[in-house]
């Protein structure tokens, strides 16, 4: 909130420097950011009268004047402004003059003809049309007022003020004020706060009859007042008026205008003038608003209602959006000649839905929206009548409509002193906390250990014995809090399990050629449709996204298989010849929570691949390599999910728990996600994997005795599933078998109708001593007894 110094001190004085006074202030917790000097960009430029004026003799646009700026001597100076003339009370730039953009006035010569200043425009000396009524960059700033010559101008248009910038937090709505940082000013400097003068004259005829007020949303609107003024005389503000808005931030348009504005800034209440005439009915009704209404507000922009906002309106409709801006039909124009005055409390959180859901921020509903007193409101309304009184901008029409149901009191706050000074850290007395309390304009007095104190009636954001030690705390000083050492312990930081495993997996990962991609956790309910699940599977009742930045991020995914057939087919289709990646993302289970209610957040890893040499066996291969280095044998099954083909997919299990889903893309998933050419893409389950991981506990020597090698082939029917047999093979050969790999398939004619080859490689070790020749035969033997017996498999020759 910007702050005109000069307009503060008409409420309190301030006996401290600039940089004191802002040190004051933040040790009591008002945060004043810093300062903003509007003139200091502008020095030496003085109101000037051009005493005569002529053409330049080498020049059919330049004059010559002789301009008296109170320096003595009249100066020469050459200008070339086409409203030059004599008489014109004009700022004057001196030799040496400094102006906005960094330019500095110099002697000079113009078609030979010197000149000894400047005679400016408001462009040049960057005084928009707001501040003061001008010609612009078409000819001079000329001055409609009578100024003693030598006047800096500086001082006529307030600009040798400092601009305090405050930043005002949530909880203190009544600093939104001139009114507010006043009294703030005056309990922390121990001065008093001077409250301006609300009283005015009323002429008749009555308020009753002539306009009406009704409050259909009482909760939505706690206080609802209002005023006629009869007669209303639209024109300029005064200089003062115009300036105070324009260092405030605010764009002077007429006096009744300005003083709504003027009043909200200066009490915190925002106001709003209707044009009664425009009133229909001259009834105001606040309600909430009917679906598709429609309104178009001050700025132009015509907006549709849903049905939840809270309106001002007539007896035919909308005229208003409550508490944030007025519509186009009754603002006030030059027409105008009655007015009815609006002063009103407003819920904030309905104030904040409605700018929000119609993308409106104002100054009014940004106070609304933080919380206005209902208490103080007639105050502000009476403000506001005082001052069009002063600027004879109209007559008060007698009598006030003040729907006031349910009168809002601060309650007396009963707390112990020991309790406060405890809490604080600082011993004080209750007479003590008794004297900073009414600085504040509490009422207070204690008795014992017992402090009574009612906050005023604009203070909201006081109720309890805390919020009473903060209050006299920091207007007693937080310096007085005793300086302690840092005690406490601290423990090393280091990676969760999950972080561990995860950078495991990833390292495995890149050393097996892999590349890790990132994608968001939101995506779209089209792409998920786009994997062909069934209508019942829960993945398609994703967690869905309140305000999604798109329809392509509406939801939370539930399956990173989606993203990496994205990625898969982005890269294909720019021409990359081969992808392996990997990502490691979460998946959101919205069909169960956990028991703070939550939504399960469950870690996965997604592999996917494409171009020559990548297989259905290279994926397997992948996921078994990471889960043999975390101790794991799975079993593997044929199947997958609806978009892996259906006979190029497996899913690894262990004990039942399935770890991992794997496959070749289904042709129809290919062609909906654009893929053209195969793709594989599985996804692993995390927790599952953790759940099953096998510690390391031990290291075993490296073994002293020889390995041997041996291959057997086996024929088997062509149904026949090769894990099974894998196991199998494992199981007759016991713990002389180190490893064992399948490394070939063979389908031929010369095998016979139905049937296939599988190729087993097969490391035989004894840690304990060479295997003989016999031993190595009879474990062979055995295994193939075992293979003939459970499959029925032939040996191949």
């Amino acid at each position: 909130m910007k702050v005109p110094m000069n307009w503060l001190r008409e409420y309190v004085d301030i006996p401290l420097s600039d940089n004191e006074y802002q040190d004051r202030m933040i040790m009591t917790g008002t945060a004043l950011e810093g300062y903003i000097y509007p003139g200091q960009d502008l020095q030496n430029v003085v109101v000037g009268r051009v005493l005569s004026c002529r053409k330049h003799e080498n020049s059919d646009h330049l004059h010559v004047c002789m301009v008296d700026a109170g320096q003595g001597e009249p100066l020469q100076v050459v200008c070339g402004a086409p409203n030059v003339k004599e008489g014109l009370l004009v700022p004057v730039a001196l030799i040496g003059a400094k102006l906005p953009g960094g330019h500095t006035i110099k002697k000079g010569k113009l078609r030979g003809v010197e000149s000894y200043g400047m005679l400016c425009s408001a462009t040049e000396l960057d005084i928009p049309q707001e501040l003061y009524p001008s010609v612009g960059d078409e000819g001079l700033l000329v001055f409609n007022e009578e100024y003693e010559l030598g006047t800096d101008i500086r001082d006529i248009f307030g600009l040798n003020d400092a601009v305090a910038d405050f930043e005002i937090l949530a909880n203190r709505p009544d600093c939104l004020s001139m009114w507010g940082i006043a009294r703030e000013s005056a309990a922390v400097l121990n001065q008093t706060f001077r409250m301006p003068d609300t009283s005015f004259t009323e002429h008749d005829p009555h308020i009753d009859g002539l306009a009406r007020v009704t409050v259909l949303e009482p909760e939505l609107c706690p206080r609802y007042t209002s005023r006629i003024v009869h007669n209303v005389r639209i024109g300029p503000s005064p200089q003062w008026l115009r300036y105070y808005l324009h260092a405030a931030g605010m764009r002077s348009i007429n006096n009744i205008v300005d003083i709504t504005n003027y009043v909200m800034l200066e009490t915190g209440h925002p106001m709003h003038a209707f044009d009664l005439e425009q009133v229909r009915g001259r009834h105001i009704i606040v309600r909430k608003a009917k679906a598709c209404e429609t309104l178009t507000t001050l700025d132009g922009k015509k907006h549709t209602m849903t049905g939840d906002e809270l309106m001002i309106c007539d007896e035919q409709g909308p005229t208003g959006f409550a508490g944030i801006m007025g519509g186009l039909e009754s603002e006030i124009t030059e027409k105008t000649h009655t007015i009815l005055f609006e002063c009103a409390s407003f819920d904030r959180t309905s104030i904040r839905l409605t700018a929000r859901k119609h993308g409106i921020r104002t100054e009014s509903s940004s106070r609304f929206e933080r919380g206005v007193a209902p208490a103080t409101t007639l105050t502000a309304l009476e403000r506001a009548c005082h001052l069009v009184q002063e600027l004879n901008a109209g007559d008060i029409g007698t009598g006030c409509i003040d729907v006031y149901p349910v009168p809002v009191h601060n309650k007396e706050i009963c707390a112990s002193i020991q309790g406060i000074s405890q809490l604080a850290g600082v011993p004080m007395q209750g007479e003590e906390m008794v004297t900073l309390l009414q600085r504040l304009q509490f009422d207070a007095h204690y008795e014992g250990d017992t402090l009574w104190a009612t906050p005023p009636k604009y203070r909201q954001d006081v109720e309890t014995q805390a919020d009473l030690c903060e209050e006299v705390l920091r207007l007693g000083g937080y310096d007085r809090i005793p300086s302690t050492l840092l005690r406490g312990e601290t423990t090393p930081g280091r990676e969760s399990n999950a972080r561990r495993l995860q950078r495991k997996l990833g390292q495995i990962l890149n050393g097996l050629g892999l590349d890790e991609i990132t994608t968001y956790s939101f995506t779209s309910q089209k792409q998920l449709a786009m994997l062909g699940f069934e209508q019942d599977d829960p993945r398609l009742q994703p967690l869905t996204i309140r305000n999604p930045l798109g329809d392509d991020t509406s939801v939370m995914r539930t399956t990173l298989a989606a993203d990496m057939l994205r990625v898969l087919s982005t890269n294909m289709n720019r021409g990359n010849a081969q992808a392996q990646l990997y990502e490691f993302g979460t998946l959101f289970d919205a069909s169960s929570r956990t028991e703070e209610g939550l939504i399960h957040e469950l870690p996965a890893l997604s592999v996917g691949g494409y171009g020559e040499g990548l297989d259905f066996y290279w994926l397997r291969d992948v996921v078994r390599t990471l889960l043999s280095h975390l101790g794991i044998e799975a079993d593997i099954e044929a199947g997958g999910e609806p978009y892996h083909h259906p006979g190029r997919s497996a899913r690894l299990t262990v004990n039942g728990q399935l770890l991992a889903v794997l496959g070749e893309v289904h042709p129809k998933a290919a062609q909906r996600f654009a893929l053209p050419e195969r793709a594989y893409v599985g996804e692993i389950y995390l927790n599952a994997v953790t759940a099953n991981a096998v510690r390391l506990e031990a290291v075993e020597d490296l073994p002293r005795t020889p390995a041997v090698t041996r291959d057997v082939a086996l024929v088997l029917p062509e149904k026949q599933e090769l894990m099974p047999v894998y196991q199998e093979i494992r199981k007759a050969g016991g713990a002389l078998i180190e490893d064992l790999k399948l490394f070939d398939v063979y389908r031929s004619a010369h095998l016979g109708e139905g049937l296939k080859s599988a190729a087993f490689s097969l490391v035989l070790r004894a840690r304990d001593r060479t295997l003989s020749e016999d031993e190595i035969n009879a474990a062979m033997d055995k295994v193939i007894t075992a293979c003939k017996t459970r499959f029925g498999a032939q040996l191949r020759s």
